[in-house]
């Protein structure tokens, strides 16, 4: 079921939740809203729903008016309202934690709230037991165990995955379960890539393959919302290549070739500067300090190599 129709179902649920609310409260007079408890069910989802649409394979998870992240944020607003509210309403209270719980990756955690909500509604029963099906999905490719013995048969292995997340992102096309996988999916293609870096000297090219990897990791992932910390990365890696080179040849001596040195440096500056000319994202404070420290490493060696 789309993001959209799922909204739209517990929609009529919270809309019947205030008919009810209407109906028992005829007889008096409504204060104005603005004297209305904060805590109240429909408040917490209308919210949760309104802010929690969000792609977020491509956007970050979105901050309450407060600041802090919706999904905590409605979590402990629930737990608030249970308390004081107990058993009023669990369906909606459950199937509400749950979008919440996957949303923050604890799958297991909303997979529980799946079952609960199933079990208060038969109407939610059967988008529940959907939603049970993609998560527990999910929960087989997690949990399949990687060699930890060959560095080659853990790369296939984090590959096998990305194929099994590529078969779950076809199955759920145009639904949160499809963004979901992607993140997951990303999560392996940037873990592959961290693997190698860790052990390119125990593999024949290493540091060549580290480079493809970095380059295969932003091509693919161009729209996600850790593209910039990616380029970061990849420059840090061309800026470690440089400080390798700088160790192992004395820029005063007769080995250093400046022609080498620069290469990699002109390649971390280049991935930095992509990310530094970007208003609005937090990584550009960090590139313009990254470009800063590279140029005048860059301007010592040349006074060195003299």
């Amino acid at each position: 079921m789309s993001v959209g129709l799922r909204s739209r179902h517990v929609g009529l649920l919270l809309a019947a939740i205030a008919l009810l609310a209407l109906g028992g409260c005829a007889a008096k007079a409504l204060p104005e809203a603005r004297y209305l408890p904060a805590g109240d069910l429909l408040d917490i989802v209308k919210d949760f729903q309104r802010l929690a649409r969000d792609d977020l394979y491509r956007f970050p998870i979105p901050k309450d008016p407060t600041g802090v992240n919706v999904m905590k944020a409605t979590l402990i607003r629930l737990q608030d309202y249970e308390k004081k509210h107990a058993g009023q309403y669990a369906d909606i209270v459950h199937f509400t934690k749950a979008m919440a719980y996957e949303r923050l990756r604890e799958y297991d955690q909303a997979i529980a709230h799946y079952r609960a909500a199933a079990k208060s509604d038969a109407r939610l029963g059967a988008e529940a037991g959907r939603n049970i099906e993609a998560l527990e999905a999910f929960q087989h490719i997690l949990q399949k165990p990687l060699s930890g013995e060959d560095p080659f048969a853990y790369i296939k292995g984090l590959d096998e995955k990305v194929d099994a997340w590529n078969a779950i992102i076809h199955k759920y096309q145009r639904t949160a379960y499809e963004y979901f996988a992607r993140v997951e999916e990303e999560k392996i293609d940037r873990a592959k890539v961290a693997f190698m870096e860790l052990n390119r000297y125990r593999m024949k090219d290493g540091n060549q393959l580290v480079i493809l990897g970095y380059s295969q990791l932003i091509t693919k992932h161009r729209e996600s919302k850790n593209l910039h910390r990616y380029l970061l990365d990849f420059g840090d890696f061309y800026a470690r290549l440089v400080r390798e080179y700088v160790l192992q040849n004395d820029p005063e001596g007769l080995t250093f070739d400046i022609e080498t040195f620069g290469q990699f440096a002109k390649s971390a500056l280049k991935l930095y500067t992509e990310v530094a000319q970007v208003d609005g994202i937090m990584e550009k404070i960090e590139a313009e300090g990254k470009i800063e420290a590279m140029r005048g490493l860059t301007e010592k060696m040349r006074r060195l190599n003299r």
